[in-house]
């Protein structure tokens, strides 16, 4: 059984899971939206936002067994009750104490994605509310799985320094795709994909552009959800003043590295506004890599020493939009080429089939 609070089509990370477990197991999912591609689905409903809001105050006051367990989690597991997993990974520390009840005596994977008790902590309202309890979570539940799994360096080491585990590393690379590079046209056409979130600072890349000569336009296929409407609202107001700033509709998730070749530079520029980001891999740089773009980072933890290593991009100095933009200047379309055939070449190291086989072998281990 796979666990994820999410629309597991749309999740790169359980949806691979499920994709490569299942050419030797039986893989049940639960999620908010199948993947299509499981032996079977089971859904499981979140709290509405308003409901969310309503329950709040049973965190400050500690409450959190009652807080954790609401109607849908207690249906769930009444629906689970005559079904047995040999495994079952939660995606989350906040789905292991349902993963650990549904599991029986059978062995549970957290797989933790990110720093749990660090999640949004640059964010206000969520250290008021949930940073405690997302400590509660890990320091109880943490000791109770089997094995846990995490996507980047930095935080198996900060996983290991305060909860005394040790995570096995399984980044978020995606699938390889045969694609080739293709070389720069009239116009250095920048992308950047991904979520809408006030931490990523995506106005950066916006201002960038004051920087950058005609040469450049920048591509942006932003999702964004009703908590983050407003902000996408005033990115797009914010980049309406430069013509050569373009909102792309997002496309489907499975075909977005074919989609994407058709650009020259992935940008994948966070600034290290929280402990998430400080040492953030995402799916988004593997995804740029697969569709054969030069990346253009920060001077990160975690991205930068790949790009060097494979030399498939570039490395700001600094976390600001001329630093960036110093960055691209430099290179004319010669060398952008020559990045792109460098991540052509990177591809058919970092892809998901090699952190599938490190997954596969945690999961034979416990089965």
């Amino acid at each position: 059984m796979i666990l994820a609070y999410t629309d597991l089509k749309m999740d790169p990370r359980p949806y691979r899971q499920i994709k490569s477990l299942g050419n030797d197991f039986e893989v049940h999912s639960a999620g908010t939206s199948k993947a299509g591609i499981e032996y079977q689905f089971h859904l499981i409903k979140k709290r509405s936002f308003i409901n969310e809001l309503i329950n709040l105050p049973m965190l400050k006051f500690g409450f959190y067994d009652s807080f954790y367990w609401d109607k849908a989690k207690n249906r769930f597991c009444l629906e689970m009750k005559n079904i047995s997993f040999d495994l079952v990974i939660a995606h989350e520390i906040r789905l292991v104490p349902l993963a650990i009840k549904i599991a029986g005596s059978a062995p549970v994977i957290l797989d933790a994605h990110e720093y749990s008790p660090l999640n949004f902590d640059d964010d206000p309202f969520w250290r008021f509310f949930y940073k405690d309890y997302y400590i509660f979570l890990c320091s109880k539940f943490i000791p109770k799985v089997q094995q846990m799994i995490t996507v980047s360096k930095g935080i198996v080491q900060e996983y290991k320094k305060n909860f005394l585990v040790e995570p096995v590393l399984v980044t978020n690379a995606c699938e390889f795709k045969d694609l080739k590079p293709n070389p720069v046209g009239s116009k250095i056409k920048l992308l950047h994909h991904g979520i809408v979130s006030s931490s990523r600072s995506l106005e950066i890349m916006l201002d960038m552009m004051d920087f950058l000569n005609s040469d450049f336009e920048l591509y942006l296929m932003l999702v964004f959800r009703d908590s983050t409407r407003f902000h996408w609202k005033r990115l797009v107001k914010k980049a309406s003043k430069n013509p050569r700033i373009i909102f792309l509709k997002p496309v489907p998730r499975e075909i977005l590295v074919e989609y994407s070749n058709q650009f020259d530079v992935g940008l994948a520029f966070f600034p290290p506004n929280n402990f998430n980001l400080k040492f953030a891999l995402p799916n988004k740089f593997f995804e740029y890599i697969q569709s054969r773009l030069m990346v253009l980072v920060g001077p990160d933890y975690e991205m930068s020493p790949l790009v060097r290593k494979y030399q498939f991009g570039v490395v700001s100095k600094e976390w600001t939009a001329e630093s960036m933009a110093k960055s691209l200047s430099r290179l004319d379309k010669d060398e952008i080429n020559r990045l792109k055939t460098n991540a052509n070449v990177a591809a058919l190291e970092l892809n998901s089939e090699k952190q599938m086989e490190v997954l596969k072998k945690v999961v034979e281990g416990l089965i």
